[in-house]
C-alpha cells in the first residue's frame, strides 16, 4: 500500500502568446502529510510550495518564465504572459511527509502560440 494516489498533471496544451497558464497537479495522500510539491520545467526546478516552511512558497527563476507566486499553491503554479519560449515539457513532483516520503512526479507539455 502506497501512501500517495492518483497523481495527475494538467498541463494546458496550447496557450495564446502574452496570456497566463495554470498548471495543476492533483493527488490523494492517504492521509499521510504533504511535504514538498516541485515544479519543473525541463528538469528545471522553478517553483516549490512546502507547507511547513516559512514561506510556504519558493521560487527558482528560469528566463522567461514568471511565476504569479500568490496565485500559485500546493495545487497549481500560475505563469505570467506565457511567451513562445515557454513551450515545453513541464513535471510537478509530489513527496508526502515522514516517515514514508513516497515521491511521483508526472509530466505534461504545453505549447505558446
Amino acid at each position: 500500500c502506497t501512501a500517495l494516489r492518483d497523481v495527475k498533471i494538467f498541463v494546458p496544451p496550447a496557450v495564446e502568446k502574452g496570456h497566463r497558464a495554470v498548471l495543476s497537479c492533483s493527488y490523494n495522500l492517504e492521509g499521510d502529510a504533504l511535504y514538498t510539491v516541485k515544479w519543473y520545467k525541463g528538469g528545471r526546478e522553478f517553483f516549490r510550495y512546502t507547507p511547513k516552511e516559512i514561506p510556504t512558497t519558493k521560487q527558482f527563476p528560469i528566463n522567461g518564465l514568471t511565476v504569479l507566486e500568490t496565485e500559485s499553491n500546493a495545487t497549481h503554479v500560475v505563469l505570467a504572459e506565457v511567451q513562445m519560449e515557454n513551450s515545453g515539457m513541464y513535471s510537478c513532483e509530489i513527496s508526502a511527509d515522514a516517515p514514508s516520503f513516497f515521491t511521483l512526479v508526472r509530466t505534461g507539455y504545453m505549447q505558446v502560440k
